[in-house]
């Protein structure tokens, strides 16, 4: 990446705070608000977390060379300006922009929100810009695609100033376009202010992460904050079906192109099939019908595909590319990801960790099993409460058999959370109960018989299991043929 340095005066443009004119004179090369990651010139933004306040590392700041602080409340005796702002974590996000403009609005942003589907479609999306011609990176759940550099995600959306170093990167590196999973915690944590988004797409809104958002409208309207922040020329895709897509565009005063079953809907099925093997779907759209034949599998896919097809049409991308696109698509990590066990019996592992998610899941399966669902699942520690026993009736409703066992406990006891799920589950000839992940799976792989599909959902491409704050390794697919080989 190229060296570069910006004025406070260039930095602090359109926001409002008071710089004395020597402040505006000071030259930065970095913005950090870690300060382990500070270096001699960089300016230090002391951001209050959930775990630990950047206020308290202000001196460390100053001890590894920050040049200037931002501070919700200033500090005495530092030795550096201190810059005080009301809110220090959304200021970030704009000095964080600014830092790296003009180059990162040259960019063609589209930014995927919802509670599910935002991986697989963001999978299809820069797939087609790729096809056409825009060479895109990606932002995301399961890794962050910058050029040819590939790192685990950290946070489906990572904090401001690490996303709009990595968009200058892409820059840097002649890429065109990023394709961006906005969570709804980045949303109310103001990660992605001040990037502008060409096109915005809502794929649906279920109940999750209410331990942090506390109600669904709450939930929602953090969701809403990325249509604030679609370009003047920019549009969004919606999920028509979905009651609270059809509040979002009354909502929105930009250009909207909405997808769903319902035939109201801008993009819908004229036909579809759904198998093993993959989904055939030919849809009706303004501009023309597209058919897709798609190895992705699952009625919930064909969503994923038109939010896809919508994002390429709100691009003015040609049908026919979209396809090419879409098509080229083999495979998204842990959604529906099959592997044949044993002869006639079926494990596919899918990151369902939603009672939404494991529905849709589930029901994806059932409509393709030709003897038993079974499926392994828990839920993860640390997280809303009231959505365990919502899973636990979805699975004990669809599958035949549910072996409730451990997700990511984090510091939960696992046994406890189990005990959650199981108040929402009555039939105790459907279940059976095994916290150790492992043995679970063991023993759904033991107890598959022929014709029987095996579920393995909750973790998806995650390649770990969170333990009392330690990450242990846990490969799914391994294990399963681990399991396979031992019965």
């Amino acid at each position: 990446m190229s060296e570069r340095k910006k004025s406070l005066k260039e930095l602090f443009s359109e926001i409002k705070v008071a710089l004395s004119e020597e402040q505006k004179r000071i030259a930065v090369g970095g913005i950090q608000y870690d300060s382990r990651k500070v270096t001699a010139g960089d300016l230090f933004v002391a951001v209050r977390g959930f775990k630990t306040d950047g206020h308290q590392y202000l001196e460390k700041a100053v001890r590894s060379g920050a040049a200037a602080a931002v501070v919700e409340e200033k500090r005495s005796g530092l030795g550096i300006p201190q810059i005080v702002v009301p809110d220090s974590r959304k200021i970030l996000a704009a000095l964080a922009a600014n830092f790296y403009r003009p180059e990162i609005d040259r960019l063609t942003l589209v930014g995927i929100t919802g509670t599910n589907g935002k991986t697989t479609t963001s999978y299809l999306v820069q797939s087609i810009l790729n096809e056409a011609g825009l060479p895109s990176g990606l932002i995301g759940t399961i890794q962050y695609q910058i050029g040819e550099k590939r790192w685990d995600a950290w946070n489906t959306t990572p904090e401001s100033v690490d996303i709009c170093r990595m968009l200058y990167e892409l820059h840097e590196q002649k890429y065109r376009a990023c394709v961006l999973e906005v969570s709804s915690h980045a949303l109310a944590l103001n990660r992605v202010n001040g990037l502008k988004f060409k096109v915005g797409a809502f794929t649906n809104l279920t109940r999750d992460h209410l331990d942090f958002h506390q109600t669904l409208d709450s939930y929602f309207e953090s969701k809403m904050e990325l249509f604030k922040l679609l370009d003047l020329n920019g549009s969004a895709v919606i999920n028509f079906d979905d009651p609270f897509g059809q509040k979002a565009v009354d909502r929105i005063s930009q250009p909207v192109l909405t997808f769903g079953f319902s035939k109201e809907a801008d993009i819908h099925p004229a036909s579809s099939n759904v198998s093993m093997d993959g989904i055939v779907l030919e849809c009706e759209t303004p501009f023309g019908k597209i058919k897709i034949e798609s190895q992705l599998t699952g009625q919930f896919n064909i969503q994923n595909i038109q939010t896809a097809i919508g994002v390429g049409l709100a691009l003015a991308i040609p049908l026919n590319t979209i396809k090419k696109g879409i098509e080229a698509v083999k495979r998204v990590p842990g959604r529906l990801e099959s592997y044949e066990i044993k002869p006639g019996i079926k494990a596919v592992i899918d990151y369902a960790h939603t009672p939404d998610s494991l529905e849709k899941a589930l029901l994806a399966l059932k409509k393709l099993t030709p003897n038993r669902l079974i499926v392994v699942f828990g839920a993860g520690g640390d997280r809303d409460r009231g959505k365990r026993p919502l899973m636990g009736a979805v699975a004990e409703k669809i599958a035949d058999l549910a072996f409730v066992t451990s997700d990511n406990p984090r510091t939960e006891d696992p046994e406890k959370i189990v005990e959650d799920i199981l108040t929402g589950m009555r039939d105790e000839t459907k279940r059976r109960v095994i916290v150790d992940r492992k043995q679970a799976i063991f023993e759904a792989v033991k107890e598959a018989r022929p014709g029987d599909v095996l579920l393995i959902a909750g973790k998806g491409h995650e390649m770990y299991q969170d333990i009392n704050g330690h990450k242990y390794d846990f490969d799914e697919a391994a294990i399963l043929k681990e399991a396979a080989r031992s019965v």
